[in-house]
This record gives C-alpha cells, sequence and structure tokens, in this order.
C-alpha cells in the first residue's frame, strides 16, 4: 500500500501514566512511511505536549457522558468529529474508553471508517461491560491482555474480531545495563537492598498494602530500604502523597521508606531496586512490572488479572496470592535472603521481556489491525 493512512486516536486524558505512555511509544515506533497519527483529546496537558513533539496533529475535544442529558452536547462534538475526519481524510479511528467507543462508533458509520476500540482493564463488581455489550459496533477491538478479552469469550472462544496485543516497552531504554549508584547515592541507601514499587498514587494502586507489608519484611531483615517512586496523577488525587506518608509513619517505617513523587524518567530509579514489587489487584497488563522485566528486575506481585501473562512464577518472579500479606512478604524475603536466586530471576525476566515486551512488536501487530481494515 503506497499511501499512507491517516490513523484519529480518541483518548480522555490530558497526563501521562501508563496508557499514555503506551500511546506514545507507538507513535515512536509506528512506520511513519505508512501511517500519520491525529489525536483527539480534552485538553493541553502533558500528554498533548508530548505527542506534539512526535509530530501528532492534536485536536482538542471534550466528549461528554453518554446520557440522555447531554444529547445536544453529544450531537455538538460528534458534529465536531465528523468535519474533522472528513477535513483530514481519517482512514481509522482507534478509540479508547467507553463514551469515546460510542462517540467513535458513531462517528465511523456515519463517516464510513472502520473503527478499533481499546480496552485495557478489567470490569470490577458492578461495573457496567458497556464494550461487551455494543461489541457489534466496532470492526476491531484489541485488549492488552489475555485477561481482557477473555471478557468477551463464548463458549471459551472470543470473536475474530477481538485481537490480543500485550503492551510493549522500549528494551534499550530499559535495561539492565543501566547503573543505579547515582540514585543509591541521592538516597543514602548504603548497603541497604532496595524493594521499589513504581506505581501512581491513586487508590486503586493499594500503596497501603506495600506500606503495610514493609513492616512484616523489616522484623526480619531490617537492613531493606522501600521505595515508592510516583505521584499524584489527577486533581482528584490531591493530598494522597500526605494520607500514604501518614500511613508509613503509623506503620513505623521512619527512614526505611522514601517516597520520591512523580519522576519523568524513572530508568534510574528502577536500576537500583533489588527487587520491583507490584501491589495492584486485577491489573490487566502492568507496564510497571513489564518495564521492571525489561531493567532485569525479579517481580513480586499478585496472582491475577493480567499478571500471570507477565510474570512466570518461580522463573522471572513470585506471584502470591491477592490479599495474602504474610506470603506477599514471605516472596520478599525469600529473594532479599538469596542473591543468587534473585540475580538468576532478573536475567531470566529480561529474557522474557525481549522475547515477549518488546515495543517493536507491539507496533507491529497493531499496524496489521490497521491494514486488515484498510
Amino acid at each position: 500500500m503506497s499511501e499512507r493512512l491517516n490513523i484519529l486516536y480518541l483518548h480522555n486524558k490530558t497526563g501521562v501514566s501508563g496508557g499514555e505512555r503506551s500511546l506514545l511509544n507507538l507513535w515512536e515506533n509506528l512506520d511513519g512511511s505508512r501511517f500519520k497519527p491525529y489525536l483527539a483529546v480534552p485538553g493541553g496537558g502533558e500528554f498533548e505536549r508530548e505527542a506534539r513533539k512526535l509530530g501528532v496533529n492534536v485536536l482538542f475535544l471534550e466528549v461528554p457522558g453518554v446520557n440522555v442529558g447531554n444529547l445536544f452536547e453529544i450531537l455538538k462534538v460528534l458534529s465536531i468529529l465528523i468535519k474533522y475526519i472528513r477535513k483530514n481524510r481519517i482512514n481509522i479511528i482507534h478509540s479508547y474508553t467507553p463514551r469515546n467507543n460510542i462517540l467513535s462508533a458513531l462517528a465511523g458509520k456515519i463517516s464510513g471508517v472502520p473503527v478499533v476500540w481499546h480496552e485495557r482493564n478489567l470490569i470490577f463488581g458492578g461495573e457496567a461491560d458497556l464494550t461487551k455489550r455494543f461489541l457489534f459496533l466496532p470492526d476491531r477491538v484489541i485488549c492488552n491482555s489475555r485477561a481482557v478479552a477473555e471478557r468477551f469469550e463464548k463458549n471459551g472462544k472470543a470473536p475474530s474480531k477481538v485481537r490480543t496485543i500485550l503492551n510493549g516497552v522500549d528494551l534499550d531504554r530499559f535495561n539492565p545495563a543501566t547503573d543505579g549508584g547515582e540514585v543509591k547515592k541521592e538516597l543514602n541507601a548504603g548497603s541497604r537492598k532496595i524493594v521499589g514499587v513504581l506505581t501512581n498514587l491513586s487508590k486503586r494502586k493499594r500503596v497501603e498494602y506495600f506500606l503495610e507489608a514493609a513492616p512484616l519484611i523489616l522484623r526480619k531483615s531490617g537492613d531493606v530500604l522501600f521505595l515508592v517512586v510516583g505521584g499524584e496523577f489527577s486533581d482528584s488525587e490531591n493530598g494522597r502523597m500526605e494520607e500514604l506518608k501518614k500511613i508509613a509513619d503509623k506503620s513505623g517505617l521512619g527512614s526505611h521508606v522514601i517516597f520520591t513523587g512523580f519522576k519523568r524518567d524513572v530508568t534510574g530509579f528502577l536500576a537500583s531496586f533489588d527487587i520491583s514489587a507490584h501491589v495492584t489487584e486485577r491489573e490487566a497488563c502492568s507496564r510497571a512490572i513489564i518495564e521492571s522485566m525489561a531493567a532485569g528486575k525479579p517481580v513480586v506481585a499478585m496472582d491475577d488479572g493480567g499478571n500471570p501473562e507477565l510474570v512466570e512464577s518461580g522463573v522471572t518472579g513470585i506471584l502470591v496470592e491477592p490479599d495474602d500479606i504474610n506470603g506477599f512478604a514471605a516472596a520478599v524475603l525469600d529473594l532479599l535472603n538469596d542473591d543468587a536466586k534473585r540475580i538468576r530471576m532478573g536475567q531470566k525476566a529480561r529474557a522474557r521481556a525481549e522475547e515477549l515486551f518488546d515495543v517493536k512488536r507491539n507496533a507491529g501487530e497493531t499496524e496489521r489491525v490497521y491494514l486488515e481494515l484498510a
């Protein structure tokens, strides 16, 4: 195919966290001679600025919630979107989040443009699975793990329009050769081993669990520093850092825990880890886990969601039953007390990342979906 395909991405976040980083990585690795990305987001912010640096055309588009009360506003936004699609000769719409998905499906049907929905999350509690309910609307659904794709299975098989493409990371940026020495010096870590968690501070990430497990570990191995790398991602999380620091104080962690706040470049901090902990429940396809494995770090995480697709328990890390805080502490201690095992698991983690999580592989599989639709 000689003509470039124009791909319009509908997204609902203005900051940069895991999902936005995945999109930026995708754009960095798409074949620029064949694909040209466009982006619609609610407003300006770090995500929009990073997109523009990559040459992505940006449209500010605030998509209202899908309900009868917003009907007039929905029709207005739909009209703007259709005009933009026609003006820029968009060939494919790639949409994220339910409200964007419904709008993209309507715009696609009217404009005669195929639509891809991207599913990156598992369903919690009583949440309505709108994608499953309206699965007849998109032309393709990309899931970032088999755990997500299972939402759409009938008789043990997902429809052919549902594709699983694991998240990818830049294996050159995240690699075992990165030196964490400067970070250790800045943290005054000394000879202490570092158990770190790489995360934003939203409540769903459950940093409290990490802080509750830390004293159990310290009782049997006092020479440990616990590192929380990440900050508040949205306005709704303001004050979250102070809340977590109070929990750490009540747990008696004192100088054994450090909160770094948001860090644009986490590679040096990740390089300083001896063990990467992951405490979020029912994560679909954790970038923190993949980045840790690419950096050659063994992972201790929950045995649920998409984690078993990433971590080969006993080989590249250890998976424990959710909410088994004693089991989590024991797994961390096992690796802290066995240098050879910890190093071996880190090496195996890197090898698995090279096999499965290269961002170039992720981009190539996404390109194939676009070419099918074109």
